[in-house]
């Protein structure tokens, strides 16, 4: 099943879901039909500048999700805040992409995968007059100025995280509940900003859609297996690309080398399986592929800032 957007002012998936499937919407909210799945997708408006969209659902057969050049308006950036909460397929990676209007983006999305996204559309002159058009920094530039095709992807934080949690939580009788709203999409915005910017301050090169896919091919490649350090040969093969193209691009798009966004997902994992799934200190080693517990612990500390034990407790 293919759902493509194309008007994301108004969230053009939202009405391609509603004529596909014949639900309709109700108090901003669709919830699917039986037959195609479970969950709902919701719409707020939060003004001329600003509109946001939750979706919560699991379809029973695949889904391909598609934002074409086409379907966006260039004034017009789109944060979708991916996979927030945890559960689910551990391979759709908790993420805040955002990325020009002039790139297509593909999703694709098995049946029976939980998925929980948060979609921020704003326009650009609001995020020019919160941000101050002479910021110096050459990413957010690239943002607001829409100059360049671009596209930033960010594992998500605790602080999103948190935000993200407190946003899908609110109840629908809340009082001032868009205000609310409104008020946290802006902060998950800053707060995807507050990483983008821990990125070297250098312009990027231009993309195109089978540079933007190739990367996404090579990420799902590296963390298919978090036990299995990543092969470049291989990569470059899988991507049909110089070995210092795909690590230039990877960099661009993810901000770390292909190696340490393997290693930071390895230890977030790690981290996951000792506070929440109450793995020993060696399980957890051992799962995610270190022979060496000694070696496994001084990673683990130079990631997470405590030793496994001591973050255990």
């Amino acid at each position: 099943m293919v759902f493509e957007s194309a008007d994301a002012n108004k969230i053009g998936l939202m009405n391609a879901l509603s004529k596909i499937t014949g639900s309709e919407v109700k108090d901003r909210k669709i919830i699917l039909p039986e037959s195609y799945g479970d969950g709902y997708m919701k719409f707020f408006d939060f003004g001329p500048f600003m509109n946001m969209m939750i979706s919560e659902f699991k379809m029973k057969e695949d889904l391909v999700l598609k934002k074409t050049k086409t379907g966006q308006r260039k004034n017009e950036i789109i944060f979708s805040f991916r996979n927030v909460l945890r559960g689910g397929d551990t391979r759709l990676l908790p993420s805040v992409q955002v990325s020009s209007a002039d790139i297509d983006i593909e999703v694709s999305i098995l049946a029976g995968t939980q998925v929980n996204t948060i979609l921020i559309v704003v326009h650009v002159d609001l995020l020019k007059e919160l941000i101050g058009q002479e910021t110096g920094n050459l990413l957010l530039q690239n943002i607001i100025s829409g100059n360049q095709p671009y596209l930033y992807d960010e594992i998500i934080s605790p602080e999103i995280q948190s935000v993200a949690t407190k946003i899908i939580e609110i109840k629908d009788e809340e009082q001032l509940g868009d205000f609310y709203l409104k008020l946290k999409a802006g902060e998950m915005i800053y707060l995807f900003f507050v990483e983008l910017l821990k990125r070297q301050n250098r312009a990027g090169y231009p993309l195109n859609s089978s540079d933007v896919e190739a990367m996404y091919s090579i990420r799902d490649k590296v963390v298919s297996d978090l036990s299995v350090p990543p092969n470049l040969s291989e990569l470059t093969q899988i991507s049909n690309m110089s070995e210092s193209k795909l690590n230039r691009l990877f960099r661009q798009i993810f901000g770390n080398s292909v190696y340490n966004y393997y290693q930071a997902l390895r230890m977030k994992e790690a981290a996951y399986l000792i506070k929440e799934e109450k793995l020993s200190v060696s399980e957890t080693g051992y799962r995610l592929g270190f022979t060496n517990l000694s070696h496994f612990t001084r990673v683990f500390e130079r990631h997470l800032g405590l030793k496994p034990k001591k973050y255990s407790k």
